[in-house]
């Protein structure tokens, strides 16, 4: 039987020709899933084995992930915000970058406690990551998450119920803020809203592959879904109340031009995100 040592230089290899240099981090991943353990215990006992069993099972998540899958779709299981989430084609793959979005959003919630528990509603919730990680942080909060994606939806149920927040986190299908009835009530818009112009060079090829592209593209300038959400969230939002949305890396310009023409909002404020990337859109619904 080959070591762990051996496996993990044999693996690295292997994934070259589709994570590059990533290569060494998705071969721990890999190895580490079915051990149960990290790259520091992976150093710890590299002079131990996999079973025979364990060795069939890598090889055939290594020749999974050889066909261009995401290496969250291969392993089902993605870290979001300190949760572990289901993960697969259903709904787009959690990333990095949208954990800033969580943390603008909680940024902007209304400071516990309230007498009366705040309100969000999270719009293209996918896997539910945003929604349950708000829930899973501020207990005191009500999300209703919405997606237009039935599948999205059923991943996003398994979600909240292995994480026990059916209770807090309501799921409801529509496009946009279409099924909420006018009233000011709401305390904060969160989304992770389809973005991606069409034809984007940009756009890695595993992710046009292998990611639904409900989740991805809703028009052509990419701004359709975000566009809604301001002119709808007018009527809903309470006063004071925020949108916070991920964006496109330049459309910055388009947001702000369009808000000009809307008097029930503040001036728009758009954060940059850890590699200095125009992500994060927060702005406030005049009081």
């Amino acid at each position: 039987m080959k070591t762990i040592a051996e496996l993990r230089r044999e693996t690295t290899a292997r994934l070259h020709a589709v994570a590059g240099n990533l290569a060494p981090f998705e071969a721990d991943r890999l190895i580490g899933y079915l051990m149960n353990c990290g790259p520091t215990e992976l150093t710890l006992r590299a002079a131990a084995s996999l079973t025979a069993s364990q060795e069939r099972q890598l090889d055939a998540l290594i020749a999974d992930r050889l066909t261009g899958r995401p290496l969250a779709y291969v392993l089902g299981h993605v870290e979001f915000y300190g949760l572990d989430l289901l993960c697969d084609s259903r709904a787009l793959i959690p990333r990095p970058e949208t954990e800033e979005l969580v943390a603008a959003a909680l940024d902007h919630l209304p400071e516990p406690p309230a007498v009366i528990r705040p309100l969000v509603i999270d719009v293209g919730t996918g896997s539910g990551n945003i929604a349950l990680a708000l829930a899973h942080q501020r207990p005191d909060v009500r999300v209703i998450a919405t997606d237009v994606d039935l599948g999205a939806l059923s991943l996003a149920d398994e979600n909240r119920r292995r994480l026990s927040l059916s209770g807090r986190v309501m799921l409801l299908g529509g496009r946009s803020l279409t099924m909420f009835r006018k009233g000011r009530v709401v305390d904060l818009i969160v989304s992770n809203p389809p973005y991606v112009v069409p034809g984007d060079p940009n756009l890695d090829r595993s992710v046009v592959d292998f990611e639904p592209h409900v989740a991805l593209f809703a028009g052509p300038s990419g701004l359709e879904i975000l566009f809604e959400l301001l002119a709808g969230g007018e009527a809903l939002l309470k006063p004071g109340g925020w949108v916070v949305s991920e964006m496109g890396y330049d459309q910055g310009n388009e947001i702000r031009g369009f808000l000009l023409n809307r008097p029930g909002w503040d001036d728009p404020v758009i954060y940059r995100d850890l590699a200095h990337i125009e992500r994060i859109l927060t702005v406030r619904r005049r009081c």
